[in-house]
């Protein structure tokens, strides 16, 4: 099963991700823009929140705001990470900057490679399980 998120949103979402791993074989499917990790210095700016419509008004010229927002992006990335280690799920990340069909195609094979390893599959002999 496969869940398509940016996985920016209001707490509470782990739990049930990670009771919907329990019963099925989920995939979290991340897309993601790297200017939401880094703000460029491109001076005053008014962003907007897509779902409500809140707008701010900011200035990405301020070296310490821009820090200050590396900084919150790098702990939401931490946080994302660990609650999908905690939940068991896979997360397939795609940024809007790079080539999609190589990132999809290297994940596959990284799942394909784990899942012949916990079989004792892929192995040479004198390192395979033993029964």
């Amino acid at each position: 099963m496969f869940v398509v998120s940016d996985f920016i949103s209001t707490p509470g979402w782990a739990e049930p991700l990670a009771r919907l791993a329990q019963r099925h074989d989920v995939v979290a499917v991340r897309l993601y823009d790297p200017m939401e990790m880094e703000l460029p210095d491109l001076g005053l700016l008014v962003v907007q929140d897509a779902e409500t419509g809140e707008q701010l008004f900011i200035d990405t010229h301020d070296r310490g705001f821009r820090r200050r927002f590396a900084a919150a992006a790098a702990r939401r990335e931490d946080e994302l990470r660990n609650a999908f280690r905690v939940a068991g799920v896979d997360a397939l990340e795609l940024s809007t900057d790079s080539d999609l069909v190589d990132a999809i195609l290297r994940f596959a094979d990284l799942r394909k490679r784990r899942s012949q390893l916990a079989t004792g599959g892929g192995l040479p002999p004198h390192l395979g399980v033993h029964r």
